[in-house]
């Protein structure tokens, strides 16, 4: 059973040293954890490589919930920079472990706090550079990262560290193309646009080779690729964070796709559940894609909805804003 706010279950030891300190390996990647300290589910392996299947190297992620990294891990060995956020301190602990064993510790940027800060203080325009000097990680991980995704493009034929296996086939593909073709144009001046991570062209060839182009520019008040928000039990509730936060004048590109994880019981439908999507935004949600991820009770499934967040988010330019020192984190 888990009932506290780390959804963290509580065991008991029959017999031996009270140690759950382990390691698991998905798609390429190791996870180290203790299960008596921080979340982990096995079941999900295949809904965590679905997702990531459908970032593209170079592209800039936002992990409301990551935990220790089911998610930021495997993006970030895909060539992603990663922003990753966790309430449970022992979850942040493991995560930045877990970036260090899969070599992925320059772009992933780790926080520890309330989800709806992390969003404030990650997608809101620094109100001056005293501000921004305030999170030095978040400024180094971006620099190191886009110098990075330069020299891996330059590198031809470099392999991703995330193997997409067979396992996902043709269910990630056509997942992938179901949530772009429905929420959003890619092409060419798009990016140019943009001015966004990935190039406007695909490169053909191995789908595990990072593409040309790929250079890290956008600062995450200025573009997000996708918002992961894996609570389920919950997460609904958490977009309101996203409730006039990002400045018009400054965002480039369109807005990201947010992944939304949610459980539906037999009693509710998904037209429900957009519903209570809308009124926590405040705004209506166009072309909305659910993926049923599985069953969790004989009347209850979990799902992810997908959507490209609305417009109605942007926040007009405030004039007169004056300078002031946050104090970091």
């Amino acid at each position: 059973m888990i009932t506290n706010e780390f959804r963290v279950p509580k065991f008991e030891i029959l017999a031996g040293e009270s140690d759950m300190v382990t390691e698991v390996k998905q798609y390429g990647a190791t996870f180290k954890l203790d299960y008596s300290l921080v979340y982990w589910n096995s079941r999900l392996e295949h809904e965590h490589i679905r997702l990531v299947s459908q970032f593209r190297p170079g592209e800039t992620i936002c992990d409301m919930f990551a935990g220790i990294g089911p998610f930021a891990i495997p993006a970030a060995q895909k060539g992603c920079l990663v922003y990753a956020n966790d309430l449970n301190p022992d979850s942040i602990h493991y995560l930045k472990i877990n970036a260090k064993i899969n070599k992925v510790d320059d772009c992933v940027v780790a926080y520890n706090m309330d989800a709806r800060k992390f969003i404030s203080h990650l997608m809101a325009e620094p109100i001056c550079a005293i501000d921004l000097e305030s999170d030095n990680s978040m400024v180094k991980a971006h620099d190191t990262c886009s110098t990075k995704a330069i020299d891996d493009a330059k590198a031809e034929g470099t392999e991703l560290g995330v193997r997409e296996k067979a396992v996902a086939g043709n269910d990630v593909k056509s997942e992938a193309e179901d949530v772009q073709n429905s929420t959003r144009t890619i092409d060419g001046s798009v990016v140019a646009e943009s001015g966004n991570a990935h190039s406007g062209t695909k490169k053909k060839g191995n789908a595990h080779k990072r593409m040309k182009g790929s250079i890290l520019q956008a600062k995450p008040w200025e573009h997000v690729d996708h918002v992961i928000m894996n609570l389920p039990a919950s997460a609904l509730q958490f977009l309101d964070a996203f409730r006039a936060i990002i400045s018009r004048k400054n965002w480039r590109g369109p807005l990201p796709l947010v992944h939304c994880y949610c459980f539906i019981r037999a009693n509710e439908t998904q037209e429900f559940i957009i519903s209570e999507a809308e009124s926590a935004l405040n705004a209506k949600i166009k072309d909305p894609v659910f993926h049923k991820v599985r069953d969790v009770a004989p009347n209850k499934a979990m799902f992810c909805l997908s959507f490209r967040l609305p417009e109605a988010c942007f926040i007009e330019d405030v004039a007169n804003l004056t300078c002031h020192n946050t104090g970091g984190l």
